[in-house]
């Protein structure tokens, strides 16, 4: 039936699971055709666990969109005076050396025009750019493991950049929206939190943040005095011991709620705008009370959002009661899936 529509595979590396999502997209319709996930040990595994999952998941396509993240991508949002964007391209590598720790041969860059920022009496004004900076070796190996399962990887992208790309397919299948607002996306996963600010789908501010899942987990395991796979299962579900799990999580939501705070408060100090409201997503999500936690912290209006609403499935190579229990999950993944079709 879908025969010669665009399909691609928004896999997502993460560290502790690996997400697959596959859409088609098919004139105005975007339709989830493949999903599957698999947990991962370490970072070892990955590949074997990523054989495993393609040969699990039917998709239909081979084109893979994924994602690279931590502390050998660098992103800075720079100022500079207004080019073209082929003199742009060639004048970035001389910009990058004043903000990337990297020898300039050692990494990929990539660059973006977001705005045009005019200037006062007759200055000449700038244009606000986004620099992005990889380490080669990072992209190279990524990009080499997918290649050596079959697979044929279409792009390498950002986690924090995908974040925006799911929220941007959201919004197009939510007609409605008001466009002008400043939005906090906030993905929550095991080992991170993505933060990407944005406004009319440009990316303002981004930024990753080393609190996530695992570190709700390790709480509970620490204050509780239980193993890590009870810990799991009361993160999850605390039934009698919901108070307790609640004071174990306390300290560790209000570090990372504070993190989110900070960048929200150098965000709206560095520009014109505040953000207006919050889209939580992510496993980390999922705990009781977050939303409303993190809507008194931030005083802002915060919602947790499912990134795959608005998308049509095809139930006979979807189990859909697994999809719709991880879709929280899977921001990253659409996002991926979303940026090669």
């Amino acid at each position: 039936m879908l025969k010669g529509r665009k399909s691609a595979v928004g896999l997502d590396i993460g560290g502790s699971c690996i997400k697959a999502l596959e859409i088609t997209r098919d004139k105005y319709d975007y339709i989830i055709t493949g999903y599957g996930q698999i947990e991962v040990q370490n970072e070892a595994a990955r590949a074997d666990a990523i054989r495993e999952l393609f040969q699990q998941c039917r998709f239909k396509t081979k084109k893979v969109v994924t994602a690279v993240s931590g502390k050998s991508v660098i992103v800075r949002y720079i100022n500079m005076i207004p080019m073209s964007d082929e003199n742009l391209r060639n004048a970035i590598r001389f910009e990058a050396d004043k903000y990337i720790p990297f020898d300039i041969d050692e990494v990929e860059l990539d660059c973006q025009r977001l705005m045009d920022m005019p200037g006062e009496d007759g200055d000449q004004g700038e244009m606000k750019v986004l620099l992005v900076a990889v380490k080669r070796s990072l992209v190279e190996d990524q990009a080499q493991m997918l290649v050596e399962q079959g697979l044929m990887p279409a792009a390498i992208d950002v986690d924090v950049f995908a974040l925006g790309n799911a929220y941007e397919l959201n919004e197009s299948l939510a007609p409605g929206l008001d466009e002008d607002q400043i939005v906090g996306l906030i993905d929550i996963g095991a080992n991170k939190t993505c933060i990407n600010i944005q406004r009319n789908n440009v990316s303002l501010f981004a930024r990753e943040v080393y609190l996530g899942g695992n570190d709700f987990t390790n709480a509970i395991t620490r204050r509780l005095g239980v193993d890590l796979y009870q810990a799991e299962s009361l993160k999850k579900d605390p039934q009698d011991r919901q108070s307790e799990v609640h004071e174990a999580l306390a300290p560790v939501i209000e570090d990372l709620g504070n993190e989110i705070s900070l960048s929200f408060d150098f965000f709206e100090n560095q520009s014109d705008g505040q953000v207006s409201q919050v889209y939580l997503s992510g496993g980390g999500s999922l705990l009781a009370g977050m939303e409303e936690e993190f809507e008194a912290l931030f005083e802002k209006k915060t919602r947790i959002w499912n990134p795959i609403e608005g998308l049509k499935i095809k139930s006979d190579n979807v189990d859909i009661d697994s999809l719709n229990a991880s879709a929280l999950q899977l921001a990253v993944a659409v996002g991926l899936a979303a940026r090669a079709i």
